[in-house]
């Protein structure tokens, strides 16, 4: 093969010969940007990190609330006095998650999706830690309401309690499931179960406003009972927030409201 003698002037001032042959490749340039590299593995460590954090969490509060029903169903104070020692847990949970989140949003600088995870995880911590307050309240609610009688509000609504606390734990542990997996298919099936568990309450409700129309001594333990059901339909509210962050992660758009 013919080789390019190309004269290529010296800075000593002397002619150096080139021996570049014709038709030969370039050498190639070896390697990438090592900070690149390693700016993006830390990205994916740190939001890593996140979800397994914010999946602890909602394991965490998925326990809370099947045990603060059924402390309450079941009249134990000692499963109550648990679910209220763990309280500090929840919150404990919730402000590493913030902290955490802002503080990879500060030191990352990720940009679009990676910062829509990061927000998308936050914003679902605060919503387990609403959940972890209506489980203690139910637990309060239990403490307050005490011992079983005969015939009292807690036992006529305890099938509805039952089934809530199953439902709003169900939708919960999709959400959480839907955020860690970027599953958006799941996402919506928590969605389409909200209206599940309203239609739950509002049938409960019903059962109740009769309960006490028939017999006003238990007026309080019924209002106690009132707010435990309301905290369960809210706890699928939260459900439901979360789901709707899993959306706005992974599409970057909030699900549109359905219309009145």
């Amino acid at each position: 093969m013919e080789t390019d003698e190309r004269v290529i002037p010296a800075a000593s001032g002397k002619a150096v010969h080139s021996g570049t042959r014709r038709g030969a490749a370039p050498e190639p340039h070896h390697g990438g940007d090592p900070v690149e590299g390693h700016t993006v593995r830390s990205v994916d460590q740190s939001l890593s990190s996140l979800r397994h954090h914010v999946v602890e969490m909602g394991g965490l509060v998925i326990d809370q609330v099947s045990s603060a029903v059924s402390s309450l169903i079941d009249r134990d104070a000692r499963l109550a006095e648990l679910v209220l020692s763990r309280e500090p847990m929840v919150n404990d949970y919730e402000s590493r998650l913030d902290r955490d989140s802002l503080t990879f949003i500060a030191l990352q600088q990720p940009v679009a999706n990676d910062l829509r995870a990061a927000r998308a995880i936050a914003r679902a911590g605060l919503e387990l830690e609403r959940v972890g307050d209506e489980s203690k309240k139910i637990a309060r609610s239990a403490l307050r309401i005490g011992g079983a009688t005969e015939h009292d509000p807690v036992t006529a609504v305890a099938r509805y309690l039952r089934h809530m606390a199953t439902l709003s734990t169900s939708m919960l542990r999709g959400a959480v499931r839907a955020l860690d997996e970027s599953n958006a298919e799941l996402a919506r099936e928590v969605l389409a179960r909200d209206k599940e568990i309203d239609h739950e309450f509002a049938t409960a409700l019903r059962q109740l406003m009769s309960f006490v129309i028939e017999d006003q001594k238990f007026l309080k333990p019924t209002i106690d009972t009132i707010f435990a059901l309301k905290g369960l339909e809210r706890v699928g509210d939260h459900a439901k927030n979360v789901a709707e962050q899993v959306l706005y992660m992974i599409e970057g758009e909030r699900p549109r409201k359905p219309a009145a």
